[in-house]
């Protein structure tokens, strides 16, 4: 925190300096280049670190600005300043990212969806403003002006001085608006170190598996919808300050695009970058002659295209990383582990279950029937697990099995039928709420964080339980000790090999101190040693748990020792011992595709 507040007051006294040093008319233009550069940062934390693209920046920066307007034009007289209108831009423009934010995600809205939404909040802004052109259009002493524009906006001012109020001088205005952007960039520094922004990047790389371990993702997507929305409201206040003048063109297609393009070329997961790629456009710009240059359109596009196919992170990914293949040693290094307390393969290092609400019992299902159309995929799956052991599920491809754990979880709603867990009745609840209830699934593709040091996608998994840094740090290094991935604790977990990613995720689940575990083929691709070890963990989970595998493989299958259900068509076909299954011919039939002899007669 130190450090992070150590630049922004650096930043800012630089910034001071700075605007004593230029001329007057270039202060004016870089001023407009820093709040563009708060727009740009707004996006860039809730697409860049949230995974959230979203037009309606554009949006919330218009209302920012047109608040501070109304409330400028109406106050100035009375109290000489306009930080309070400052103020109120942010907070309007924050109650309106929380309306329609709150539409978006808890409505489950589609990201394709999602853009389209709030580029048309933006274009029913536009219209709406530029309908506004009538005397009877006023907010008090504000008259709006439809599409010619609010006039008489006052500057950003601090006071009375004689009566009169005192505007804050153009090479100051850029000096506070300097200062504002290096806090505002400390801040959310500083909020991306915290678990809530260590949440916030693990549901940009992979948002199923946050919800997996437990964590109500709409939740967090909208607490930084809103925080970008208020950081694009105060740009929007400043901009209006800047100019004394504001119109519906803040609301235009225009604008929108202009955000993601300063992005995109800044790089969308710097913070940094949203300023760098605000000043290179807007620089390029202004050389060119401004937006209305015919030239400006063309070598604007070429940049953008130039830098997405040379420098897909953008200017300043690219700057960094090419100064660290040049000085290796300006590189962070990660903190060294302290000393393995939990033997490779050992005993299971869970300890007391903490804040999850758990109803305790067996899981079982009732008249399971699940229909994607015409297609019966499960068909009145009735089945109960122990608290404890393990239970495999086998059958051909296509007879329902993953299905049958999707609906266990809650990635599917069951056409007909109910799940229980213990005496409750959670069919209707959805996947982080049974996570929360002690639900863990690995799927039967690898649902990692690709991106995130292995240590870290174990730390996620392990905070979700109980919400305690400490634990989750201690609990993360115990699993990560117990699968034997001391050596990749800071290795991506997209660097893993297959089995390793297999077994992360598995660790990732039992970090997470599930009271029931589903694994989904959780061999698939493994050598013979990988399968053994695998069968070995998944004994141990099941001293536990209740530990539930789906699984094609029969030799690991009898490695387990566990009682057997074959399902087959979306049906439980048979139930018994692998050997016992084995053994009977309308089991052959289904899996080698031949009639059995009984059959035959």
């Amino acid at each position: 925190m130190g450090r992070e507040l150590a630049i922004a007051v650096g930043i800012a006294v630089g910034g001071f300096v700075l605007a004593r040093t230029i001329p007057e008319f270039r202060a004016q233009e870089w001023t407009q280049w820093v709040v563009y550069g708060l727009l740009a940062l707004s996006f860039t934390f809730i697409w860049g670190h949230a995974g959230i693209f979203s037009f309606g920046q554009a949006a919330f920066f218009g209302v920012g600005g047109y608040t501070y307007a109304v409330v400028g034009i109406n106050l100035i007289g009375s109290t000489g300043e306009t930080i309070s209108a400052i103020v109120a831009g942010v907070v309007v423009a924050s109650l309106l990212a929380a309306a329609v934010g709150y539409f978006l995600f808890y409505g489950e809205v589609g990201e394709v969806e999602l853009a389209i939404i709030t580029l048309a909040t933006s274009l029913v802004l536009l219209t709406v403003m530029s309908s506004t052109a009538g005397p009877q259009y006023r907010i008090g002493d504000a008259q709006l002006g439809g599409y010619n524009g609010m006039v008489g906006v006052p500057p950003l001012s601090y006071g009375f001085q004689d009566g009169i109020p005192m505007p804050v001088g153009i090479a100051d205005m850029l000096a506070v608006f300097i200062a504002l952007s290096a806090f505002v960039v400390a801040a959310l520094r500083l909020l991306l170190h915290r678990p809530f922004g260590r949440i916030v990047l693990a549901l940009r790389e992979n948002e199923l598996r946050t919800q997996l371990l437990g964590y109500d993702t709409r939740r967090y997507k909208l607490a930084v919808f809103v925080i970008g929305g208020a950081i694009a409201g105060l740009a929007g206040a400043g901009y209006a300050a800047w100019g004394t003048f504001i119109n519906p063109t803040v609301f235009a297609l225009t604008q929108a695009a202009l955000v993601a393009i300063w992005v995109l070329v800044g790089g969308r997961r710097s913070l940094a970058g949203a300023f760098v790629g605000v000043v290179v456009i807007q620089a390029l710009t202004s050389t060119l002659g401004g937006t209305g240059s015919t030239a400006t359109p063309i070598v604007l596009g070429t940049v953008l295209i130039a830098v997405v196919l040379l420098l897909p992170g953008g200017i300043v990914p690219a700057f960094r990383a090419g100064l660290l293949r040049l000085v290796p040693r300006l590189a962070s290094k990660p903190a060294a582990l302290p000393a393995a307390t939990v033997a490779a393969g050992g005993s299971l290092p869970m300890g007391e279950r903490g804040g999850r609400r758990r109803p305790g019992g067996a899981l079982s299902s009732e008249g399971l029937r699940k229909a994607f159309g015409g297609l019966t995929a499960v068909d009145g799956v009735s089945a109960q697990f122990s608290e404890r052991g393990v239970h495999a599920l086998i059958g051909p491809n296509g007879a329902g099995k993953s299905t049958f754990f999707n609906l266990l979880v809650g990635r599917y709603r069951p056409t007909t039928g109910r799940v229980r867990l213990g005496a409750e009745d959670i069919t209707s609840r959805r996947m982080d709420q049974r996570a929360m209830r002690g639900i863990g699934i690995k799927l039967q593709v690898a649902s990692i964080y690709a991106d995130l040091p292995a240590l870290e996608n174990l730390w996620l998994a392990a905070y979700a339980e109980d919400r305690d840094v400490r634990s989750a740090d201690r609990r993360a290094l115990a699993v990560l000790d117990w699968l034997g991935l001391r050596d990749r604790a800071h290795t991506a977990a997209g660097e893993l090999s297959h089995g390793e990613q297999q077994w992360l995720e598995i660790g990732m689940v039992v970090a997470a101190q599930p009271d029931v575990i589903l694994l989904d083929e959780p061999t698939a691709g493994m050598t013979r040693e990988e399968t053994a070890r695998t069968a070995d963990l998944v004994r141990v989970l099941g001293e536990h748990a209740s530990v539930v595998v789906v699984e094609h493989d029969m030799d690991f299958v009898r490695r387990l020792e566990s009682p057997v259900t074959m399902f087959h068509e979306g049906k439980v076909f048979a139930e018994g011992s692998i050997d016992a299954l084995r053994s009977d011919d309308r089991v052959l039939d289904v899996y080698l595709g031949r009639r059995s002899v009984a059959g035959a007669r």
